[in-house]
């Protein structure tokens, strides 16, 4: 896996470079960019790590968090880390619209948005944006220290589920294997990607579970704004909830709609590997894996539930017609 010559052209070229990642980023996202963002800082680069939303906090332990602001300055190259579209990315609305050149590094498959400005390199076989950043890092002629490395450990952690989903290949295992050499703490990593929570949280999530409800292969449950005031939590405590539902017996896909706050409706997918939920997704203008995809809907609830769960059917049906012709 090497990056395009003109992708590291333009970063050995620029000097005041802004990196940033998708809106409600997880251990991809952020370990990806704040990784990125610490490599190119000890080549002598300006660097300001874009999370208009702020970090969640469980990503505080990670270093690099110095290097995060709420807004942007001036720069002479946007790199997109984890996602391709900039009207997704974390940054303030007035800057969606600038025009800068944009460097695009992903693993999720999909339309883009380039123009002859851009530089993309996107691998959908990549466990992780992660696992691309390693080998940029390797390109560029970077030094690993104990930080990045730790970054970098946790963005493919997250992605592959700490080396348990499908998309856990010998060549991540290596890298994870180099990872560890430069001081990487897996337990720390790990913990707090994916364990830690609020009481706050597991009352929610308490919530969520007395709702859950499983037929024909689908498992869903809902979460709105009243749940989230009365347990004082935010969309934030929700991640790795949908787990839970994807974890009861029998499930194929496994659906999770919350919405904490005004009238927008975020959708979560998870599959066992043999459904692809990413066309799920796309029905509604969202997007993502085939184990794990996401939307966002403006519409009750109710309806939402409605119209996610019946594209959910008609997919669990096309592909039973897929897997006995």
């Amino acid at each position: 896996m090497r990056p395009p010559k003109a992708l590291i052209d333009r970063f050995r070229s620029s000097e005041r470079i802004i990196v940033t990642s998708h809106i409600h980023p997880e251990g991809d996202a952020v370990g990806s960019a704040l990784g990125l963002g610490l490599i190119l800082r000890s080549f002598g680069k300006e660097i300001s790590v874009v999370f208009h939303h702020g970090v969640p906090r469980r990503f505080w332990f990670l270093p690099g968090t110095e290097l995060v602001r709420n807004g942007t300055s001036r720069c002479d190259l946007l790199v997109l880390v984890d996602l391709s579209q900039k009207d997704r990315a974390d940054l303030p609305d007035q800057w969606k619209n600038r025009s800068c050149p944009t460097i695009v590094i992903d693993h999720h498959p999909g339309d883009d948005q380039r123009t002859e400005s851009d530089v993309y390199w996107v691998e959908p076989n990549a466990s992780a944006t992660g696992e691309m950043v390693y080998h940029l890092i390797r390109s560029l002629g970077g030094t690993l220290t104990p930080p990045i490395a730790t970054c970098l450990y946790t963005a493919i952690g997250a992605d592959t589920g700490f080396f348990r989903y499908g998309n856990t290949t010998p060549a991540v295992l290596r890298i994870a294997a180099r990872l560890l050499e430069h001081g990487v703490d897996p337990w720390t990593c790990a913990y707090f990607t994916m364990e830690e929570r609020s009481l706050s949280s597991l009352r929610l999530l308490s919530r969520m579970l007395k709702r859950a409800r499983s037929e024909g292969g689908i498992s869903w449950s809902l979460l709105d704004r009243d749940d989230f005031q009365a347990t004082g939590t935010t969309d934030e405590d929700t991640e790795e909830f949908i787990n839970f539902l994807r974890a009861i017996e029998g499930t194929q896909i496994a659906v999770l709609f919350r919405k904490p706050e005004g009238d927008t409706v975020f959708v979560s997918l998870r599959s066992n590997g043999n459904v692809d939920v990413s066309q799920i997704a796309k029905t509604f203008g969202g997007g993502g894996h085939r184990a794990a995809a996401g939307l966002r809907l403006r519409m009750p609830i109710k309806k939402a539930v409605s119209v996610v769960l019946s594209a959910s059917r008609q997919r669990l049906a096309a592909q039973s017609v897929n897997d006995h012709p």
